[in-house]
């Protein structure tokens, strides 16, 4: 666990520092300052799958996730976005749902660093219930707006973490 939070703080404190950075009273000002706020909504629709086995059963995981995000500086992203997921697990099918929120920071042209803190409610045995997560990871976008991203989870429920491994990898597209 201390490994995770170490991780974490890395994260964090780096996209800290550049926040920092870009705060310098005499440097040129930010171009998007100059952009109305429509323009700076971004939009990304992602989803992914995943499939193993587990205790003996066998699972599998479809995921779909629209999510929109404020432009906040050239390479800073953030915003909320809604969860989907399907999962068979054994012969049991759950539905699962909930929301996220979220903090892209473009490294480059190409290349993005990303938080996520996600709240989903499936049910579990008789009873439904909600439940956190935290990833962290990153992701690589060449251009076109398709990207692909991988994650680690930082918090999850020790008993019934619905992706069935610590690190969850997606493909979507960006707008």
């Amino acid at each position: 666990m201390k490994v995770k939070n170490i991780l974490f703080f890395v994260l964090f404190s780096s996209l800290y520092g550049n926040l920092i950075g870009q705060d310098d009273r005499n440097q040129q000002k930010d171009t998007t300052q100059k952009i109305p706020f429509i323009k700076r909504l971004k939009f990304n629709v992602g989803g992914g799958f995943g499939f193993g086995s587990t205790n003996g059963f066998a699972y599998s995981n479809i995921n779909i996730q629209p999510q929109v995000g404020y432009k906040i500086t050239e390479n800073l992203i953030a915003g909320v976005g809604a969860n989907y997921q399907y999962l068979k697990y054994g012969t049991a099918n759950y539905q699962i749902y909930g929301g996220n929120a979220f903090v892209r920071y473009f490294v480059s042209s190409q290349f993005f660093l990303q938080t996520e803190y996600q709240v989903l409610n499936y049910s579990y045995q008789t009873t439904r219930a909600w439940n956190d997560y935290l990833l962290a990871g990153g992701g690589y976008m060449p251009g076109s707006g398709f990207y692909i991203s991988a994650y680690y989870l930082l918090k999850f429920p020790p008993n019934n973490n619905i992706y069935g491994q610590p690190y969850v990898i997606r493909a979507g597209i960006m707008f």
